[in-house]
């Protein structure tokens, strides 16, 4: 059974709801049919969601791979891309997952925890964002509209990543091969309203913004994979 079948035969059966917005707790998707009961709370994105995005969100781009993983697609042909989402909000917890980023010039692939209307007083998010051919990390938080940002230079390819969300603060960290983690940016900041989880991969419209952020897209498609998704207390 396909991701997209999953989802929606929950949704049928009235098995999938918004949850109220919560403390974190432990939600494991290891997107091999063994993620425990949070495998299937996802909410497929089926809709354009404007500038600076040059493509269409589709549930014909999720799928689950054969070998245990997430995939979420742009189709260079169509002009469709990926994006899905927890139905469960959370508030605080540790956000971490382990991915291999697209490498789409011009394109974006990401994981983050995103409330509200982008560039408004109720607009919280917490990004981490992989643009220029999976060659730079954006990391940025979001309070009531107003962006903090910051980027680097990786390699590209497999890699543990995360987040920790807490009412004084949010750091980011890699995880090293023997489960380290280890630090790369902290910020202070005293976001608490509740947020969901949302995985995407898209490419820009080429637009002064899309340039700007993600780069020029020239045409073309492929995957970015995530391996799984995790969040704890």
């Amino acid at each position: 059974m396909t991701f997209n079948t999953i989802v929606r035969a929950a949704l049928a059966a009235g098995v999938i709801a918004a949850s109220a917005p919560a403390q974190a707790t432990n939600f494991f998707d290891g997107f091999d049919g063994t993620g425990g009961p949070n495998g299937s709370v996802w909410e497929t994105a089926t809709w354009f969601n404007g500038d600076i995005f040059g493509c269409t969100f589709a549930y014909s781009e999720v799928w689950l791979t054969g070998w245990g993983a997430l995939d979420l697609n742009v189709n260079g042909s169509t002009a469709k891309c990926a994006e899905v989402r927890t139905w469960q909000s959370f508030t605080y917890g540790k956000f971490v997952t382990r991915l291999q980023p697209g490498m789409i010039a011009g394109g974006d692939s990401s994981f983050f925890l995103y409330t509200g209307t982008a560039g408004t007083s109720n607009h919280f998010e917490v990004d981490l964002e992989f643009i220029n051919a999976g060659r730079t990390l954006h990391t940025n938080v979001w309070v009531a509209g107003k962006q903090n940002y910051q980027q680097f230079a990786i390699a590209t390819g497999w890699r543990t990543i995360g987040f920790e969300w807490r009412p004084s603060y949010i750091r980011f960290f890699h995880v090293n091969d023997a489960g380290q983690e280890q630090e790369f940016r902290r910020v202070n900041s005293a976001i608490s309203a509740p947020m969901r989880l949302m995985l995407n991969h898209w490419v820009g419209n080429n637009s002064a913004g899309a340039k700007g952020f993600v780069g020029t897209y020239s045409g073309g498609g492929g995957p970015a994979y995530y391996d799984w998704v995790k969040v704890t207390d």
